[in-house]
């Protein structure tokens, strides 16, 4: 059987890289992963990662989800040398933090024109192809801020939350097709995506960093006391990006995957309380399609 071709976007560091070269490794050769990022010149931490499986079966491709031009000249290739996607991880993201006013409407931009537009526009270009192969799986690295809210990520978290509807709206519709859609949701990760949220011009969340001397003075004491409550989260809850690679890897060779995959035990925990019944979210699935009156 030939391997089933996978792509994966954000890959030049993190979960994206984690995922590439574990599905890459695979022992029995099942995937030939396009590993894909949007600047090829970070592509060194990747290709040292990838050691013997890179030109054989992990091959690193330049793609930007935020631009048409780059999805659709990559996607022309995927077709005609590989006869489609089978899998899609739409990995790619951006990070912003800090005081919701202060924040300036081109940072809100960058973060929904990666986060929010980037998925869609790749989950557009896969979808036709799978539809007519009747098989696909389509999975969306989303966060556990992606179901409940987080003080002062506030942009960032609706854009996830934005993913998490999508993903939920789709999926009932591509089970039609035996097109599989998956959220994982991780809680925090050990990854360079942190540092990227000051990178990418963003706004960002250390500790040590100066607070808008304008605001108000109990919305800056609020933000101090959960930049230090953050330090123990981050210490007490952190992921790598290993770890998440495992649970794609596993979700990927799932006979039926599941629409949600909280990563860490802790916040399934506080979410099954809070928010959910069935964390699997197929009770959700399978309720949509009831309500269509659809036959799966």
């Amino acid at each position: 059987m030939a391997p089933k071709v996978v792509v994966i976007t954000g890959c030049s560091s993190g979960i994206g890289l984690e995922t590439a070269v574990l599905l890459a490794s695979d022992k029995e050769n099942r995937f030939k992963v396009f590993a894909t990022m949007r600047n090829l010149a970070k592509k060194a931490q990747l290709e040292i990662a990838a050691g013997s499986t890179l030109q054989k079966s992990l091959f690193i491709r330049q793609l930007d989800v935020t631009k048409v031009d780059s999805i659709d000249e990559f996607m022309d290739k995927i077709n005609q040398e590989e006869g489609g996607v089978d899998i899609l991880v739409n990995n790619a993201g951006v990070g912003q933090a800090g005081i919701m006013e202060k924040v300036t409407e081109s940072q809100m931009k960058t973060v929904y024109d990666t986060n929010v537009f980037g998925v869609i526009r790749m989950t557009q270009a896969v979808t036709p192809g799978m539809k007519a192969k009747r098989s696909g799986h389509i999975i969306n690295v989303s966060s556990v801020g992606g179901l409940i809210g987080v003080p002062f990520y506030e942009i960032c978290v609706s854009s996830k939350f934005a993913i998490e509807g999508f993903s939920e709206s789709l999926a009932p519709v591509l089970k039609q097709f035996n097109v599989s859609v998956s959220l994982i949701e991780p809680g925090t990760v050990q990854t360079a995506f942190v540092t990227n949220v000051a990178a990418n011009k963003t706004g960002s969340f250390s500790v040590d960093e100066e607070i808008d001397p304008d605001v108000d003075e109990l919305t800056q004491k609020l933000l101090k006391g959960t930049r230090t409550s953050g330090v123990s989260r981050l210490t007490n809850y952190m992921q790598t990006g290993a770890e998440i690679a495992k649970v794609i890897q596993e979700v990927i060779l799932s006979d039926k995957p599941h629409l949600h995959y909280i990563t860490s035990e802790v916040y399934k925990k506080l979410l099954a309380a809070m928010k959910f019944v069935d964390v699997t979210g197929d009770s959700i699935v399978e309720g949509i399609i009831q309500q269509q009156h659809w036959e799966t």
